[in-house]
């Protein structure tokens, strides 16, 4: 067994940072944690576990990340107080897919939820379920459709749950009822430990935010760009898509509203095509709301230190993906797995997570599940695809983590491409440490990229011709899992939503 003294040396050995060998210093001294080379360390399980999921931010826009405008002070906090993982993806471009891989630890074709009209099975464990079979209390509160335990299923085991309707998406003001509602938990837990869930969705388009954020990072504009979003899905739309709609008038294919707020692609839709100017005033708008988002984050981790509860409680913060403004030809979210749209922000803090710790090593939401199971002292009852990362700052060891394979599927994609054959691509990625290669098919013959993140991580230059054998390699790998799980591992049932739901999740730029 590795001793503290041991894992200091070997940090430094490793060439860490000095916030890093102080992080561990500080959990050897102060917390009683006891770094080992093996598989659990002595501590005694938190009273809580709080995850907050930030709907649609991308982490390359947050100053933890190295991001020059000034968007997230309360966050930039919180990272330097636990672990910042410099590297995480999501395991697909949107909400659905993405949240059920947090909350199940599976890749979207091992949990089965793979369009809006896919309900997670039944026969798929979740970690509410988990920690309610473990005698934990078990909470949560949401604002997005996706969410919604009656329809889709990924928060059915959650004890105490609550829906925030919201189907004002125009709305500037934060969501202060989903703090409000959380507080409220905390603050009336009894004995028994609480695993709680809090969903945010105020990122994501349409992008607005009070007066005094936007002054704060939007620039003078006179363009056309109001941060909507069925604006950007206009400017997203095929001209394939706009051509069959207007000869065929498909109202599957081409009403994205309801009778009262018709949204139409016919000749009376304003066509929308943005310039660079535009594009800058979407992304400072997308800043703003950040922004805002930070403060209200930083009101609930407020009441955390207010409360005596910050020493307690175990808080992880990350989004279920990011967001795009042009870097590959795209407005948005949902089709491509670029990593503009699967990087995310992940950030741990709590007893026993050190304080200075940034690990580079790619991590996947699918690890979310696995890593809070093990910060509870805690197993899942089923196999998952997801690693516990928090063996990268207890053993300091990656080895695991070297050579896995990293997936980014369930592209929007595939399901457009069910009404709409050859006009959207259906994109597929997989990556193995900084090596990523996508797939776009559907489209004309199939298409790939390999990009050395390492180098390029905005991924502008194609590698496959001076890296042929690593191209190789993954190419192979992603058609074999595509063929072994051409249909999911896991079926659930059909969702029926109804008018209403229907009207907000087309408003939102979503076609189910």
């Amino acid at each position: 067994m590795m001793t503290w003294v041991e894992a200091l040396l070997h940090r430094v050995d490793s060439g860490v940072s000095l916030g890093a060998w102080v992080g561990t210093l500080m959990c050897a001294v102060t917390t009683g944690c006891t770094p080992s080379d093996g598989e659990k360390e002595l501590f005694s399980p938190p009273r809580a576990i709080i995850i907050v999921s930030i709907d649609t931010l991308r982490a390359d826009h947050l100053g933890l990340y190295e991001y020059e405008r000034f968007t997230s002070p309360a966050l930039d906090e919180f990272g330097a107080q636990g672990v910042v993982f410099e590297d995480a993806s999501s395991t697909t471009p949107w909400t659905l897919p993405a949240h059920a891989s947090m909350l199940t630890g599976l890749f979207p074709l091992s949990h089965g939820v793979l369009s809006a009209s896919t309900a997670l099975s039944e026969e798929v464990g979740t970690l509410a379920g988990w920690f309610f079979e473990a005698g934990w209390d078990t909470a949560a509160v949401v604002n997005a459709i996706w969410l919604k335990r009656d329809s889709y299923g990924l928060t059915r085991d959650f004890e105490k749950y609550l829906f925030i309707e919201d189907a004002d998406y125009r709305r500037r003001s934060p969501s202060r009822w989903v703090t409000d509602q959380a507080i409220e938990w905390i603050s009336a837990q009894g004995e028994r430990p609480l695993l709680l869930f809090v969903h945010y969705y105020d990122v994501h388009a349409d992008y607005a935010s009070l007066p005094e954020y936007e002054r704060l990072l939007v620039s003078s504009y006179e363009g056309l760009a109001d941060g909507s979003a069925w604006q950007i899905e206009r400017a997203n739309f095929a001209e394939a898509h706009i051509a069959y709609c207007l000869e065929k008038s498909d109202p599957a294919q081409c009403e994205f509203g309801s009778r009262e707020k018709p949204r139409r692609i016919d000749v009376e839709m304003e066509r929308v095509k943005f310039d660079s100017a535009d594009v800058d005033h979407l992304e400072q708008l997308y800043d703003a709301g950040i922004r805002q988002m930070d403060s209200e984050i930083s009101r609930f981790l407020g009441f955390l230190e207010s409360s005596n509860r910050s020493h307690d409680s175990i808080v992880m913060i990350t989004s279920d993906h990011g967001e795009e403004f042009m870097e590959h030809g795209r407005l948005g979210h949902s089709i491509s797995t670029h990593q503009q749209s699967l990087r995310v922000p992940l950030l741990v803090r709590g007893p026993g997570v050190p304080a200075g710790v940034r690990i580079s090593t790619p991590v996947s939401l699918v690890d979310l599940a696995p890593t809070v199971l093990s910060l509870a002292g805690l197993k899942a009852s089923a196999k998952v695809d997801g690693l516990d990362i928090s063996r990268l700052w207890r053993t300091f060891d990656s080895s695991l983590f070297d050579d896995r394979y990293l997936y980014g599927e369930a592209s929007e994609g595939l399901q457009k491409a069910k009404g709409l054959p050859g006009v959207y691509p259906i994109y597929r990625s997989v990556r193995q440490g900084r090596f990523k290669l996508i797939q776009q098919s559907g489209v004309g013959a199939p298409k790939y990229e390999l990009f050395d993140l390492g180098q390029d991580p905005d991924e502008q230059n194609d590698v496959m011709s001076v890296y042929p054998q690593r191209a190789a390699t993954l190419m192979t790998e992603l058609k074999r899992r595509h063929s072994v799980l051409s249909e999911p591992r896991n079926q659930g049932s059909e969702v029926e939503l109804d008018e209403s739901e229907l009207e907000q999740l087309r408003a939102l730029g979503y076609a189910p």
